[in-house]
């Protein structure tokens, strides 16, 4: 290449400044409204951190359980455009994948599970069109079931007990909804040709087990809020549902891995309706190390599970080449 040529650009490089800003501006805000929680009563920050370190480990049980039932969740609509999958399978990939979402980008969970899924014969378009169904039933249930939580903060308990009654309603319609957005997505060709027709039974149950990921994984915080004084009656909502929203809200900021910052700061905002703010962030960033040691234990496992299924494979091969 001369002097005088141009090096090529990279394909997105000219969005990639802007894409830059926008994570730094978002991860910045989302880092002052936490170091403002803590600063505003810094003295409080050792004493709430002592007494929540020991039910950490408490805590990290129902995020586990959560865990694997949301695997469950994202292989209903994955079977049903692919191939049957018990449900070991089904937790094998899906934690698999786990540690893609770290990375910016929505893409990076599916590469992981698409390459481990070869074996079972599901592809890449598979993989992907499932993701899409599952992401959208996710979000819809994750924002009902964190309506309550929004609303006891800005309008009291009686708003949110009928925000509790709408949240259902959401529940019950969430497959309908889902099928109408697939219906609109089918109408642009180049998405339409990778789009599979998913029964209203495999969104009902996809609805259920979302709904049961989201009450079972928000558990933690309510453990770790009743270790820092709270009454287990009015923490219920703000943490089962603050959670819901706080994750799904932060799902949809993809410049952020995993909405790092950004699900942390919503979630310290819900849970200022039953603790002090700053109890608040400490719980808040101690479900983010909860959450992160359990995709981690899951990628392990995931990992484990898979040599574990064909290695016996292997040697019954060469066993058998053997003369």
């Amino acid at each position: 290449m001369t002097s005088g040529e141009r090096r090529p650009e990279a394909p997105g490089g000219g969005r990639r400044w802007l894409r830059r800003t926008v994570t730094a501006v978002v991860l910045v805000g989302s880092i002052a409204f936490l170091v403002r929680s803590f600063t505003d009563g810094s003295t409080d920050v050792t004493a709430a951190v002592r007494r929540v370190g020991p039910w950490l480990l408490v805590a990290e049980v129902p995020v586990l359980i959560g865990l694997w039932v949301t695997a469950l969740a994202w292989r209903e609509p994955l079977q049903q455009v692919s191939v049957p999958l018990s449900r070991a399978q089904a937790v094998q990939l899906f934690a698999a994948g786990q540690l893609g979402k770290y990375v910016p980008g929505v893409m990076w969970s599916i590469l992981l599970q698409a390459r481990l899924a070869e074996a079972a014969g599901i592809t890449m378009a598979q993989i992907a069109a499932a993701f899409g169904v599952y992401a959208a039933v996710s979000v819809v249930t994750g924002a009902a079931i964190g309506l309550p939580a929004a609303v006891l903060g800005a309008a009291g308990p009686l708003m949110a007990v009928l925000a509790t009654v709408a949240a259902g309603a959401v529940l019950a319609v969430t497959p309908v909804l889902v099928t109408a957005a697939m219906g609109l997505a089918r109408r642009v060709p180049a998405i339409g040709r990778r789009l599979t027709t998913v029964p209203h039974v495999t969104l009902r149950r996809s609805v259920l087990f979302n709904t049961a990921s989201w009450l079972i994984s928000g558990a933690h915080l309510w453990v770790l809020a009743l270790a820092l004084g709270a009454d287990w009656r009015s923490s219920l909502i703000p943490c089962l549902g603050g959670f819901a929203l706080s994750t799904a809200l932060g799902s949809l900021v993809v410049v952020v891995p995993d909405g790092i910052g950004v699900r942390e700061s919503v979630l310290a905002l819900a849970l200022t309706s039953c603790l002090p703010s700053t109890e608040a962030a400490v719980v808040a960033l101690a479900s983010r190390l909860l959450l992160a040691s359990a995709d981690i234990l899951a990628f392990g496992y995931g990992t484990w599970a898979k040599r574990r299924t064909y290695r016996p494979l292997a040697v019954r091969h060469t066993i058998g080449d053997l003369p």
